[in-house]
């Protein structure tokens, strides 16, 4: 009796108890963070939309921030399906929330069916999980995953969803978003309310679509942004299609007030953090055992810890903003970006290293005058020696300028200025480089072998990782291989090593005889293009609708000269390929045979990064071209007797 008071007190309210604890509330309506506008029109179908699995018919996201420093967060979508492929995303939902901190509120979860039936999700579809990016870990612990699985999933019917996270006031310092506008599937109408109490300002940021907030505010002063938008096509992601933000259109907003203040909030607590423990010291002092030069000491230090630590990589991580000591990080031998950082900076302070921190962020996301945690790429210690500073990140070691860590920059903050320190990616603002040239000689016994040059740039070496002369020889090997498959350096020697450029001069040997087939002899001039190691291509499908996404742009010259032995002469030579020219750069290959001799001289220059969508076909078919095998065989023979 009493629990049927209750729940009719209470709107056919449901509570669903774990371990005792009361900590999901089911609502079939009731308070919300905002006005919620009514039913959307559920009568679009799939020929409104060819091709699409589904249609967003209405996507409504609300940020709240009261006056005490709660935090509320609604979401109410509707969402149409025309097939089945979209119920993973949609059938079975999974909604993240704190014990510790916030309650989750559903208000509603029901599938509306193509005959009108309305299904509501029985509770016995809701069902409790930990979320696989911090489940198992204690400091996480608090944090819950609902799974909520609908009923009466079929074509043409509706889910829809909503549901509201509350968090205590201290959490969240502020709210911040980056939203992907364009969704996978077209979005008829979408919705973003941002409220905030008098005094606070929301600083936002569109790209990709016009328009801007409207505003309005009650008599207390809370003022609600409001942005909508309407019939946004779908934004299905590629093979290497390029990220989100600079394909589809991206709104962006907090109530942080300056980017020092964010970047503050994030340092403080590792700061507090990073200070030598017994157990930290110990670690970094055994581990730079029997070295002397600085730099081998803070690697010896980076590479100690990266062996051995479990690396926490989530938001959830970071809510609230604290940082566990470091000598207990130590010992329990996990943590976020944080703690991490705060542990490698208190390692290399105990060996007496002057060491700052710094928040690293995505340069291509990143803007100081709307600072949003989406940009956020870990902590990085800045070491200051006599000579230069030493920029270590706690996953990626030693980072050097340019190199495989770019399109990043390090914010230090100094009393009340903030400063930054831009660390480019190799080959960004130039294209890279990759140049084989040489001449090759096959001998009597079908055993080939030569002198080549070769220079790199960019993208094709980082730097960071050739400081021993293995790494070196394992470079220019692989690199050969390309080139020329079944070859072998048998020496090597560097002309010019530096941050952007490595020049060298190689001897390159077959070993064995080259093989033989039907009598004749086989040079086979690698698996294709050389830059597909570094530059790969969707080269696989014909069809594209996103562009396509590079590591920046890239010139191939390979020009080798093959001397046949006396007696010898070319029976099959690689197929030439007339210069294919574009807005996006240029390929060809061209073949000379004069007498003794075959001149192979390729050359893939690709200026466009991304390559527009429209252009793609043209490079894919070039490239497939030199892909063949037809393009790759030289074969040698017996020369034909003269008369």
């Amino acid at each position: 009796m009493m629990k049927e008071t209750w729940m009719n007190k209470c709107n056919a309210r449901l509570r669903l108890a774990a371990a005792g604890l009361a900590w999901l509330t089911v609502l079939a309506g009731g308070r919300g963070v905002c006005a919620q506008a009514a039913s959307p029109d559920l009568s679009p179908g799939a020929d409104r939309f060819p091709g699409a699995d589904g249609v967003m018919l209405r996507w409504e996201q609300s940020w709240t921030l009261d006056k005490d420093g709660t935090v509320h967060r609604r979401d109410h979508q509707w969402f149409k399906l025309f097939n089945v492929r979209p119920i993973g995303r949609f059938g079975d939902q999974r909604l993240d929330f704190n014990d510790a901190q916030d309650e989750l509120i559903i208000h509603t979860a029901r599938t509306h069916q193509s005959n009108g039936t309305v299904l509501p999700v029985p509770k016995y579809s809701f069902n409790l999980a930990g979320p696989d990016d911090v489940a198992g870990w204690p400091a996480y612990a608090p944090w819950r995953q609902m799974v909520v699985c609908f009923s009466g999933i079929e074509p043409n019917a509706v889910i829809e969803m909503d549901y509201e996270v509350t968090t205590k006031p201290g959490v969240i310092g502020w709210i911040n978003a980056d939203l992907r506008l364009h969704d996978d599937y077209p979005t008829i109408q979408r919705i973003i309310n941002v409220t905030v109490p008098a005094g606070v300002q929301v600083r936002h940021r569109l790209d990709g679509l016009t328009g801007g907030p409207t505003t309005s505010s009650d008599a207390g002063g809370v003022t609600t942004y409001r942005w909508v938008f309407a019939d946004l096509p779908g934004s299905p992601a590629e093979p290497q299609s390029p990220p989100w933000p600079q394909r589809n259109g991206r709104l962006c907003f907090t109530t942080c007030p300056t980017a020092l203040d964010w970047a503050t909030a994030l340092l403080q607590p590792a700061e507090r953090a990073a200070q030598p423990a017994d157990n930290v010291t110990a670690l970094a002092t055994k581990a730079v055992e029997g070295k002397v030069d600085p730099i081998d000491r803070i690697q010896a230090v980076s590479k100690a810890i990266r062996d051995s630590f479990n690396f926490v990589s989530s938001w959830k991580t970071r809510q609230p903003l604290t940082c566990r000591p470091a000598g207990e990080v130590l010992r329990s031998n996990y943590g976020n970006e944080l703690e991490s950082a705060a542990l490698l900076a208190a390692a290399l302070r105990g060996l007496g290293m002057e060491t700052e921190l710094t928040v690293a962020v995505d340069s291509t996301i990143w803007d100081k005058d709307v600072p949003a945690d989406s940009a956020f790429a870990g902590l990085v210690a800045a070491v200051a020696l006599p000579d230069q500073i030493v920029w270590v990140h706690p996953r990626q070691g030693v980072i050097r300028n340019p190199g495989s860590w770019g399109r990043h920059r390090l914010l230090s903050v100094t009393g009340d200025r903030l400063t930054d320190v831009c660390i480019r990616a190799c080959g960004e603002g130039y294209a890279s480089e990759f140049q084989l040239g040489g001449k090759i000689t096959i001998d009597k016994s079908g055993k080939a072998g030569g002198e080549l040059r070769l220079r790199l740039t960019g993208s094709f070496y980082n730097p960071a990782g050739l400081e021993s002369a293995s790494a070196q020889a394992s470079l220019v090997k692989g690199l050969v291989q390309r080139a020329l498959s079944g070859f072998t350096v048998s020496g090597h020697t560097l002309t010019t090593l530096s941050d952007d450029v490595l020049e060298a001069k190689l001897t390159v040997s077959s070993g064995e005889a080259l093989p033989e087939v039907g009598g004749q002899r086989v040079l086979r001039f690698g698996d294709g293009p050389a830059f597909l190691g570094d530059f790969p291509l969707p080269l696989s499908r014909s069809y594209r609708q996103t562009d396509v996404d590079l590591a920046g742009a890239f010139r191939e010259q390979v020009d080798i000269l093959v001397e046949l032995p006396e007696g010898q002469a070319p029976v099959v030579v690689p197929a030439g390929l007339p210069k294919v020219e574009a807005g996006w750069g240029s390929v060809a290959q061209s073949v000379d045979a004069d007498g003794r001799t075959v001149r192979v001289r390729r050359t893939v220059e690709v200026t466009a990064d991304p390559v527009p969508a429209k252009d793609f076909e043209a490079l894919r078919s070039a490239v497939n071209d030199l892909r063949a095998t037809q393009s790759l065989l030289l074969a040698i023979g017996s020369a034909p007797t003269q008369k």
